[in-house]
């Protein structure tokens, strides 16, 4: 049977987290294990399979239509001539659950207490331990060993003026490279108001492109309505 190569992963993980639950067979459960806090429902339900590696791990949060200031009928005082979007690059804090299967590996899991760290003046959550027992890939008796972690996770953040709107208020997505699996954040507004549980906590401003709202972009990086305004300079960009 032909199987397109777009499914081979997926299905090699399915195969890779079946032979773990076989494993389970051979494995006891260590009682630091055994004797950790079950995984709060909230955190398990939203629990899938990765993508990279043979464990379950919180599903990315499915990015929302991304918020979109509405342009004014008519153009105000406000509204730049251009629109510009700002490119931000740091660390972050996400909370973020990764639970391993049973195994015969089990004695390699760390589950002592672990201690917070600090990115900057803002504290990073200690990573939290727990054991998953309820959940369709979970076998009665045979606990998965979970950490929920918030980084410090590399992020990249991108915040985009909208032509014929205020400029203040920006359209703003920020992918988490950095963490286990992909997660992509959306908001509008100010880089403040980021929604939770995302923290910007070590970000800065790394660069700027900009688009010309009507017209054209003169070498300068100013907007005339055509490219014989930019005066006496190399051809236009359109």
């Amino acid at each position: 049977m032909n199987t397109r190569p777009g499914h081979r992963p997926k299905m090699q993980h399915a195969a890779s987290l079946a032979l773990c639950g076989l494993l389970a067979a051979c494995a006891v459960t260590p009682n630091a294990i055994r004797d950790q806090p079950e995984l709060p429902a909230d955190l398990a339900r939203d629990l899938v399979a990765a993508r990279t590696a043979p464990v379950l791990v919180t599903k990315p949060a499915a990015p929302a239509s991304l918020p979109v200031p509405r342009p004014a009928d008519t153009p105000s005082s406000l509204a730049p001539s251009r629109a510009c979007t700002a490119v931000y690059q740091g660390y972050v804090i996400y909370p973020i659950t990764v639970c391993h299967p049973p195994s015969v590996l089990y004695e390699t899991l760390d589950a002592s207490a672990a201690q917070a760290s600090a990115t900057g003046s803002a504290p990073v959550p200690a990573p939290r331990n727990f054991k998953l027992t309820s959940h369709p890939l979970v076998r009665l008796g045979f606990p998965w060993f979970c950490t929920t972690r918030g980084g410090p996770w590399y992020a990249r953040v991108e915040g985009a003026q909208i032509c014929n709107a205020n400029p203040n208020i920006r359209s703003f997505k920020a992918e988490i490279l950095g963490a286990p699996e992909p997660v992509v954040v959306t908001w509008s507004g100010t880089l403040a108001d980021v929604p939770a549980p995302l923290n910007l906590v070590a970000i800065s401003q790394t660069g700027e492109f900009c688009t010309c709202c009507s017209g054209v972009m003169c070498p300068d990086g100013s907007c005339k309505p055509n490219q014989n305004q930019c005066g006496v300079m190399p051809p236009a960009v359109k």
